[in-house]
């Protein structure tokens, strides 16, 4: 029953980090109507910085200790985790690359619209955009990290029963 809960949690924190992530992009887009070092948007570039720094480090720190402690040095991340954070970090700075292109136009389209404050609806647009091309991705190395756990705790049981079967 474990792996299904593990499952669970892993999915939904997957969810949580892309959502974290979409916040964090879209309030320092939304600040960029501050000036530039201005309090405001220093502020908001360092909250959203911080956020996804203690985000990756409560998923991260966590496993890394346990590692340490077991065999007193860390590894590798799998490769399946490799992968999947460089798809990640691919769809991001494209869609970050496609947000540029689009920031100024998109704004002055809403300003000219009567939109009030564009800048926080394109923040919004962007911050749910970098959410969605990112949760795909996140949902799947949730899966990944169940499914090697449960293949991780299935060969410690076989090798458990091995020893007491006295083999």
């Amino acid at each position: 029953m474990a792996p299904v809960t593990s499952l669970h949690a892993l999915r939904a924190r997957a969810l949580a980090s892309s959502a974290l992530e979409g916040l964090a992009v879209g309030a320092v887009l939304a600040s960029r109507a501050a000036p530039p070092w201005s309090r405001p948007r220093v502020l908001t570039a360092t909250a959203a910085g911080a956020l996804v720094a203690v985000d990756q480090l409560s998923l991260e720190l966590p496993a890394v200790l346990r590692e340490l402690g077991a065999t007193g040095a860390v590894g590798q991340p799998p490769v399946h985790e490799r992968r999947a954070l460089l798809h990640a970090g691919t769809r991001a700075l494209g869609l970050g690359l496609l947000l540029q292109v689009f920031d100024r136009p998109a704004r002055a389209e809403l300003a000219r619209r009567g939109v009030a404050h564009p800048h926080r609806w394109f923040g919004l647009a962007a911050g749910l955009a970098h959410a969605a091309a990112v949760a795909p991705v996140y949902w799947r190395l949730g899966g990944e990290r169940a499914a090697a756990e449960a293949e991780r705790d299935a060969s410690i049981e076989a090798e458990l029963q091995a020893m007491a079967a006295g083999r």
